[in-house]
Formats: C-alpha cells, sequence, structure tokens
C-alpha cells in the first residue's frame, strides 16, 4: 500500500467529500511533500499516475480557483 492510498484511506471521516475530491487531495499533499514548493507547475510533476502533467496542472488550478 503507498502513501496516496494511505492517506485516502485517512481523510474521509475527516472531510465528508466524494472520492475524486479525498483522492486530489492525497495526490496533492504527496507531490507537494515531493517537490517542497508551492509553483503549480511543479507540482503537477509530483502527482503520480497515469495523468498527463496538463491534466494534473488544470485539476490544481480548479481546486484553487
Amino acid at each position: 500500500m503507498n502513501q496516496v492510498t494511505l492517506i485516502h484511506k485517512t481523510l474521509p471521516p475527516y472531510l465528508g467529500w466524494h472520492g475524486a475530491r479525498v483522492t486530489f487531495l492525497a495526490l496533492f499533499l504527496m507531490a507537494l511533500f515531493r517537490v517542497k514548493t508551492v509553483n503549480l507547475t511543479e507540482l503537477a510533476v509530483g502527482f503520480q499516475g497515469k495523468a498527463r502533467l496538463a491534466s494534473n496542472y488544470k485539476r490544481l488550478q480548479h481546486f484553487f480557483g
């Protein structure tokens, strides 16, 4: 079990969010820990998974927008 999965399983009782939002937050936190910056372009690179870089960047923009 990886860190994203652990975070994803831990957060829902505290947030009450649906799965996609919790998944995004888990990915965001791990990317933040990995790249140690708040630059959205660099954070998008730190996301794990099969999504394209541009898709991850848009997810970040929508989350904060």
